[in-house]
């Protein structure tokens, strides 16, 4: 039974037990007075075996239902509140509580309602509390973001190393290392190990499809556990390290971009000019010429063109003589070459495009593109500069359109449209830049 339901009885109908007794009571010139006072107390005791005989059969199923439908809708409410509590502490388990951490701050902001009227142009807003069931169901969505995109993504890494490394040295691992000369983590980006933990967060993606029609019972968890396990990387899991595996995606769009426009690209690293035998990141922006580890970056010629850089985690200066991060930067390598040797951060006016990225599990916050229109303020790109995520907020996108920024949303591999906009956008870029030089 579904949780708003309805009874029609000749042309009255019934939508909620308010609305049924509305119907009774309005109805009382058709039975006598003892009748009508019967029926009022057998609707609000649910005894409907004391009603006379008199009392059309079909009013005492109505009451039935409306009495029953009530109950279901309050166990269904605790029954979603359950499931929610349990997957959560399943993924808490799984060192994944950042992720159920994200839906409650979605969850705590509320869903913005917006209602219209002939009489205004623009629409009034009102924000309500989510049900126990939108609550699962953000919860839901945010595992399959952490999984099965984060694994989708991981595939694509995957494919791209095993084309370059048919042309180059380079080899299929990564390694993520904080400029402050952490401990680095690195992993390996082949098929043999992206694709069985795909096939198991897609199984566990259809797992948890079922849960909000089905009640939670301990084989489902221990099912849901063992698909959850094989589907993520133990120790490559947590937010920063998901931050860092998307950057790394978006690493691969732009140099498709590039190979797309004829562009040749090679890789060269801060510490020497030989080809790396794996790529290094950064995992949060840094110095581009800090040489804590041997950072990885791109280079990319056109033919009679400026050499260009292609960089991850940089921090770049403003027009204001402040410094902003980049998760993805491009500049020209006479620029790179100039900071290295003085140590010293690249200007803005040195650089071709610049991508603030956003890796979320939940919807995105406003706030994230408030900074970031007030960060492009300050900065003159050739090329512009981006804000990409790989979650969605209508706010967000609202804001930047009217703010005339540039940006992509819902950015996984299997957003393919989504994606393809993205890589032809850069693309343009790349075809402006050698029709100005």
């Amino acid at each position: 039974m579904s949780l708003s339901s309805s009874s029609k009885f000749g042309n009255q109908q019934c939508t909620g037990l308010n609305g049924f007794n509305g119907w009774m009571f309005s109805q009382e010139k058709d039975f006598p007075h003892s009748d009508t006072q019967t029926l009022r107390q057998s609707a609000i005791t649910g005894n409907l075996r004391s009603c006379s005989p008199a009392i059309d059969q079909k009013i005492k199923s109505a009451c039935i239902i409306k009495i029953v439908c009530s109950a279901e809708t309050i166990m269904d409410e605790i029954e979603y509140a359950k499931l929610y509590q349990e997957l959560a502490a399943i993924l808490n388990e799984f060192n994944l509580g950042w992720v159920v951490e994200q839906v409650a701050d979605t969850v705590e902001i509320g869903k913005v309602i917006e209602e219209r009227s002939l009489k205004r142009k623009t629409p009034l807003l009102k924000i309500e509390d989510y049900t126990a069931k939108e609550q699962l169901l953000l919860l839901i969505d945010a595992v399959e973001q952490a999984t099965v995109n984060t694994s989708e993504m991981e595939d694509e890494i995957a494919y791209f190393l095993k084309v370059e490394s048919e042309t180059s040295p380079l080899g299929t691992k990564i390694t993520f290392a904080n400029s402050g000369g952490e401990t680095a983590k690195t992993i390996e980006f082949t098929s043999s190990v992206t694709a069985p933990r795909h096939k198991q967060a897609i199984a566990l993606k259809h797992l948890l499809e079922k849960l909000p029609s089905g009640p939670s019972n301990y084989a489902i968890n221990s099912e849901i556990k063992s698909k959850l396990k094989n589907s993520i990387d133990p120790d490559f899991n947590g937010v920063a390290e998901q931050s860092s595996i998307f950057d790394a995606y978006l690493f691969t769009i732009l140099l498709k971009a590039v190979a797309n426009e004829g562009g040749n690209i090679y890789y060269n690293n801060v510490l020497d000019d030989e080809t790396p035998r794996y790529l290094t990141f950064r995992k949060t922006a840094g110095k581009i010429h800090g040489t804590a580890h041997p950072y990885t970056h791109a280079v990319v010629e056109f033919p009679d063109k400026p050499a260009l850089e292609v960089h991850l985690g940089v921090k770049v200066q403003g027009r204001a003589g402040v410094l902003h991060n980049c998760n993805v930067l491009i500049l020209y390598q006479k620029e790179a070459n100039i900071c290295r040797l003085l140590n010293r951060e690249p200007r803005h006016s040195q650089v071709i495009l610049a991508v603030k990225s956003e890796h979320s599990t939940s919807e995105l916050k406003l706030e994230m593109a408030g900074a970031f229109i007030g960060l492009a303020s300050d900065i003159r790109y050739e090329g512009g500069s981006y804000f990409i995520s790989n979650s969605y907020s209508q706010p967000v996108a609202k804001l930047l359109t009217t703010a005339r920024k540039k940006w992509e949303l819902n950015i996984f591999p299997r957003a393919t449209n989504d994606v393809h906009r993205l890589m032809y956008s850069f693309q343009t870029i790349f075809k402006d830049f050698k029709a100005r030089n």
